[in-house]
């Protein structure tokens, strides 16, 4: 006897709309998501980006969910815990509402652009988060939450404004900060930011 799939895994289960055609942020070429698709690499230019329609729907709840998809919750549960951590320690920090209030917006922004754009969410939301924060002090949070030391030297790289230019990180760190003060940073590197933008003045 077969066997029976989750029948959110089960493609005789699936609707409309849950295979789809997403467009590639840095080239424009039409790829091929299916729902389940945590991210793909673009035929075309190679670019390696998420998938823009991503839900986990019943892996959200379910108790197979760790061996149904391992790799797309091991990769959701260890960044959201250290997102979260690190955000109560810069929360507790930030005495200033508005100041909390703008990060979480940039926080917003910078997950709208992993999403569409790739790079390491670690990086570029830690890097949000303690944008505000003294550079010790920053440190000091990511030490104390035993970041890998990698991970340490490129969000202070990010915060110092270090490293290349061309690094996609950097890109998306300064893209959200253009996003939350367009008239400080009036320029974009990625096209999602720039659609961001655009979104925000209408």
């Amino acid at each position: 006897m077969e066997q029976m799939k989750c029948p959110g895994q089960d493609t005789r289960f699936w609707k409309p709309g849950d295979i789809f055609v997403a467009q590639c942020p840095k080239c424009g070429a039409e790829i091929e998501f299916f729902k389940d698709d945590a991210r793909r690499r673009c035929a075309w230019c190679g670019h390696m980006f998420y998938n823009p329609k991503i839900a986990l729907g019943c892996a959200e709840w379910c108790q197979y969910a760790e061996k149904c998809v391992p790799d797309l919750m091991k990769e959701k549960k260890a960044t959201q815990t250290f997102k979260e951590r690190l955000a109560e320690l810069v929360h507790s920090r930030l005495q200033d509402s508005d100041a909390w209030e703008r990060t979480e917006k940039g926080m917003q922004y910078a997950l709208d652009l992993l999403k569409s754009e790739g790079g390491d969410p670690r990086v570029v939301l830690a890097a949000v988060l303690l944008h505000r924060v003294k550079p010790d002090q920053a440190r000091n949070f990511l030490e104390k939450l035993a970041a890998e030391p990698d991970t340490v030297a490129a969000v202070m790289d990010l915060l110092a404004g270090a490293g290349a230019e061309r690094d996609l990180n950097r890109q998306l760190y300064e893209d959200t900060l253009a996003l939350l003060d367009p008239q400080s940073h009036p320029l974009f590197h990625t096209r999602t930011a720039q659609r961001l933008a655009e979104e925000g003045e209408k």
